[in-house]
């Protein structure tokens, strides 16, 4: 994702952040959102800027506590202003890549609260918008389509109901997914179609999950472009993931 800042100075109305951008964000602070408690460490390095979170609710909780084992029940000592912070957020934004990595799409709004409260700044974060054929020009295989079709789409005799039965073997319903394999060379002519399609405004709610040439995965929802990538690590004892291994990985992905 981008991450923009709303510049106050003379000149550029959005600029990309750099360090000096966050320099009176300090290395640890708690902050209370919407009710979440979350504690929050910072490293700055000359790259980039990562935060993690560690957080959680004070509700819902229960007057008990339940041994899963036993099913033996005992009071909960846990006080109603207390709160157990099982939750994590990671966030890494690279300032020569100009891009900002985030654990938890949901958690934009969390993101742009922290840095006006922390930074003292105004800031804007939003998907990537790439154009079709930039998408199907870097997409290497498709794992998954679907959309909603409007009747007139897939018309008996139409180009685009032959290149649908040429790929899959089946003409389609009104609501239409593959979840298969697909290579480049066979679908890009069905996915240009498919655009084309949805510039005619004949269907809605294009979703298309794939691979792209780096192979990370790249998914196209409507006129959005997000790019994801998975990392593997194990939880520790309770659950959590080990933050400095969390950044290494990252790191380690997008060198």
């Amino acid at each position: 994702m981008r991450l923009i800042e709303h510049s106050k100075q003379q000149g550029e109305r959005f600029i990309h952040p750099n360090a000096d951008s966050f320099m009176a964000i300090a290395e640890f602070f708690k902050i209370l959102v919407d009710d979440i408690y979350y504690e929050v460490s910072v490293e700055k390095d000359s790259d980039y800027i990562w935060f993690f979170f560690d957080y959680g609710k004070a509700y819902p909780r229960d007057d008990k506590l339940t041994n899963i084992e036993t099913g033996d029940k005992k009071d909960n000592p846990r006080e109603t202003s207390e709160a157990e912070l099982l939750d994590q957020l990671f966030c890494l934004y690279h300032y020569s890549k100009k891009i900002l990595y985030l654990s938890n799409l949901n958690k934009k709004g969390l993101i742009k609260t922290v840095l006006k409260k922390k930074a003292k700044r105004n800031y804007s974060i939003e998907n990537f918008y790439k154009t079709k054929e930039q998408f199907v020009e870097i997409i290497k295989s498709v794992e998954e389509i679907s959309f909603s079709e409007e009747r007139n789409l897939f018309n008996h005799d139409s180009k685009e109901r032959k290149a649908l039965r040429d790929l899959t073997g089946t003409n389609t319903p009104e609501d239409f997914k593959i979840t298969a394999k697909y290579s480049t060379n066979k679908i890009k002519s069905f996915l240009t179609r498919l655009f084309n399609a949805k510039s005619r405004d004949s269907l809605k709610n294009l979703f298309i999950r794939g691979i792209d040439e780096d192979n990370f995965s790249i998914i196209f929802n409507n006129d959005s472009f997000i790019k994801k990538f998975l990392i593997k690590l194990n939880k520790d004892k309770n659950g959590k993931f080990n933050p400095e291994l969390v950044k290494e990985s990252l790191l380690k992905e997008i060198a």
